[in-house]
């Protein structure tokens, strides 16, 4: 799926969009006894503009052209950095709070959003299976209609294209309430953690791609965020 940062209105606009590309509790007998993914998986991140205005080392430099998740029990932090190495953003999801934080690196104030609430209008399909770095993969296509109230009141559509490996497993369980994006009926189908996704936005196509995976335990405190004295904002 789905910046917020304290910036002029068209990068405002533009980390926005990049969000809302971006990009899982019914009980399930046959997963079961799976031994799920967990662990941390690194991406690189590619972009292809559709205007000249937008030139795709930029975009690098203010959504990311690497991103690192760490993932435990449904739970994640994805932290984006910029060509140089630098921290832009952290995205949190915190299943027991239901909600997704976002942290920027020029701001105090965290974001969040309400994960059982959806704004957006998602249409999926499953495609064919397929291989991606020797992994097999469920692929899954998505259709989302953005409301407009982010968006100078215009509605957008936006599509996108992930590839699910089904060899590192996530429990569609942990997802029951995860209605944003309709990710609760996605992740029944998906079942596994995703290392190629492709999402069309209004002015760039966006690439992100697994590089390196790692299965480790995962320590709670490796996705905690500090909410404490913090001013906090709902999106």
């Amino acid at each position: 799926m789905y910046n917020f940062l304290k910036l002029n209105g068209t990068k405002t606009f533009l980390l926005l969009a990049s969000i809302l590309l971006s990009s899982f509790i019914n009980y399930d007998s046959s997963i079961i006894n799976e031994s799920y993914f967990e662990g941390q998986i690194t991406y690189d991140i590619e972009y292809t503009s559709y205007s000249e205005k937008f030139q795709s080392e930029k975009i690098k430099e203010f959504v990311g052209s690497k991103m690192i998740l760490t993932f435990k029990d449904g739970n994640y932090k994805k932290e984006y950095f910029s060509p140089s190495g630098t921290l832009l953003q952290e995205r949190i999801l915190n299943l027991k709070d239901r909600k997704s934080y976002l942290k920027t690196s020029d701001t105090d104030t965290i974001f969040w959003i309400d994960i059982t609430k959806n704004d957006s209008k998602t249409t999926f399909e499953v495609l064919n299976d397929t291989i991606i770095l020797k992994h097999p993969c469920t692929v899954i296509k998505t259709k989302t209609i953005v409301s407009g109230k982010n968006f100078n009141g215009k509605s957008i559509e936006v599509e996108g294209l992930f590839s699910y490996a089904k060899d590192l497993p996530i429990n569609p369980i942990w997802y029951n309430e995860y209605m944003e994006g309709g990710f609760k009926e996605i992740s029944k189908s998906g079942k596994g953690i995703a290392i190629l996704t492709i999402n069309k936005g209004m002015f760039w196509e966006q690439r992100i791609i697994a590089t390196a995976i790692e299965k480790r335990k995962v320590k709670k405190t490796e996705l905690d965020i500090n909410l404490k004295n913090v001013p906090l904002k709902e999106l």
